[in-house]
């Protein structure tokens, strides 16, 4: 127990915790993970035995069971887990999704002096009126209905009391018993907990300052801008803080509820159709994506318009992210086994990969896609067959891309619930289309072409360093016998490619300030200049033409040998 920092209440905490699990048949697992005097102690508090109905139950939804009892702090944990298909069965992946973050009702009378606080005055001198039945309560937040002085109606989320104090406890003591898990138990190490902690304790440090969440609206308000049709609501920040979030308040038709929808006279198939588009935009575009779009977060509003609520949780997906997504997609589409395989080494950052047989899994996986066209090839899908990969070579995704898959799988599940036949793929495809267009645009290449020229040249100014010494690191990584020796050939073809093309535009510009060269010596009355420039740029066809030739021939060499 000494690497709990505050002894006495974080023991207690653990006692109660331990207890629970022991209640719901999890205590072989404490054994295991070094806790066998905490559970002695936790079973002798216990004093009714398990019931049969407990035992007849299977272990995910005993587990959701534990976690729901065990408090907020755990069923947002419960709620992050849930995102991590990476790690965990899909049964248990279903029963994690079943956790509800709903919370008793806190009185008026105990919020109303946290709303004064935040504002810096009574909430009756700042509003009209506030209606102190909530609208929701939550583990962390209770949502009330109030009226500006000006006649606009908002919604005033608050942060409940003691929340900040309780669940810097639970992390503490969940730190602790990641360490523990890491230390002691080989069978859970593998589910990485010390990193899943963290993960879990950014994402609610970023849940409990409201500011955030109002930051992530506008921004993302910014970039769908272009979409008229859509409704984010305005965030009002002269009474916004980190303990009170106050914006517009927004009323429509839930999507949860399919009848009513009919009942308005709102078309089912557009509004699926308009909420994909929102999200691969998202996704693939701005790299910042609502990362719970469950149907309680958009409404439906009059002339088939959305509004887009809870920005509580938002994945971010960098462009060297979206970059990799889009390589995935491409390669198959083209069906390059390599290329896949790379991308979930990339992913995985790990040296201890087997690389051939992962590439020769990767090229069972992508074989099923051939000759399928780009609005057929399923991502969500993708992705979850990707996972599933990944974890029979106890791989790790990173904790965005398995965001990004929680999201997109939830969403197909949205848009299913309000179209039967929705195609979460007929939106994405002319926005990938783009996106691989632009990735290979003549524009960015040249671009990319002359960074690395520059590059090239400062590599050249840098003083020379004692180069670091490539290690096997002990496990079963073939990465140097793989990737080495199938890189090679192509790392010299590119490295050949570029020079060439550098001298060739570089030449290209030169002969062409030749040709428009209006003075120079001039013979029969020819300019001598145009001349030279002329041939200058048959000479660079030329010589573009032969190294098109000799990578051809070096490829069709490798290919026969």
């Amino acid at each position: 127990m000494g690497m709990l920092s505050n002894p006495v209440k974080d023991v207690k905490r653990l006692n109660e915790i331990v207890s629970i699990l022991i209640k719901y048949g999890f205590g072989d697992m404490m054994r295991r993970m070094g806790l066998s005097n905490t559970v002695e102690q936790a079973s002798r508090l216990i004093r009714s035995p398990i019931s049969n109905e407990m035992l007849n139950m299977k272990p995910p939804a005993r587990f959701r069971c534990a976690i729901e009892e065990m408090g907020p702090t755990f069923i947002k944990l419960g709620q992050i887990l849930a995102t991590r298909v990476d790690l965990f069965s899909p049964m248990m992946i279903h029963e994690l999704e079943k956790l509800q973050d709903d919370a008793p009702v806190m009185p008026y009378e105990e919020v109303e002096p946290l709303i004064a606080q935040a504002l810096g005055a009574p909430p009756a001198k700042v509003f009209r009126y506030v209606n102190e039945t909530p609208l929701a309560s939550a583990s962390i937040a209770q949502v009330h209905e109030a009226m500006t002085k000006k006649g606009e109606r908002v919604v005033l989320k608050v942060r409940k009391p003691g929340v900040r104090r309780t669940i810097e406890a639970d992390l503490r003591l969940m730190h602790s018993l990641a360490r523990l898990i890491n230390i002691q138990s080989v069978e859970l190490r593998r589910y990485h907990p010390e990193e899943m902690v963290r993960e879990f304790e950014r994402s609610l440090r970023r849940e409990l300052d409201f500011t955030i969440e109002a930051k992530n609206s506008e921004r993302i308000a910014r970039n769908l801008r272009k979409f008229k049709w859509l409704k984010i609501p305005k965030v009002y920040w002269q009474w916004t803080s980190e303990s009170l979030n106050v914006q517009e308040y927004l009323q429509g038709i839930s999507a949860k509820d399919p009848e009513a929808l009919d009942r308005a006279g709102l078309d089912r198939e557009l509004l699926a159709q308009r909420g994909s588009q929102v999200a691969w935009k998202c996704m693939l575009e701005d790299g910042l994506f609502h990362a719970d779009p469950h149907p309680g977060n958009f409404y439906a509003l009059p002339g088939n318009g959305i509004a887009m609520l809870d920005f509580g949780m938002v994945g971010k997906l960098s462009r060297q992210r979206r970059e990799q997504l889009i390589r995935l997609v491409r390669a198959i589409i083209f069906q390059e086994t390599d290329t896949a395989a790379s991308v979930l080494v990339e992913w995985s950052n790990s040296n201890q990969v087997d690389v051939e047989a992962l590439a020769r899994d990767c090229g069972d996986l992508i074989e099923q896609y051939y000759g399928l066209p780009l609005n057929e090839i399923d991502i969500p899908q993708i992705l979850l067959d990707c996972m599933a990969l990944m974890r029979n070579y106890d791989l790790m995704l990173p904790s965005d891309i398995t965001l990004a898959a929680k999201a997109f799988i939830t969403l197909e599940g949205f848009g299913r619930l309000i179209k039967p036949d929705f195609n979460l793929m007929e939106t994405a495809e002319p926005l990938i289309r783009d996106l691989l267009k632009k990735r290979y645009h003549p524009v960015r290449l040249v671009r990319s072409m002359g960074s690395r020229a520059i590059k090239l040249v400062d590599k050249m100014y840098e003083p020379p360093s004692a180069l670091p010494q490539l290690h096997n690191s002990g496990g079963n990584s073939k990465l140097d016998a793989y990737l080495i020796d199938r890189l090679s050939y192509r790392l010299e073809d590119a490295s050949y490619r570029q020079t060439q093309a550098i001298y060739d535009v570089g030449f290209l510009l030169v002969y062409t300030l030749l040709l428009i060269t209006p003075h120079g010596p001039r013979i029969y009355d020819i300019s001598v200049l145009n001349v030279i420039g002329l041939l200058g740029m048959l000479a660079v066809m030329t010589n573009v033409f032969r190294v098109q030739v000799l990578t051809w021939w070096q490829r069709k060499k490798r290919d026969i040998s």
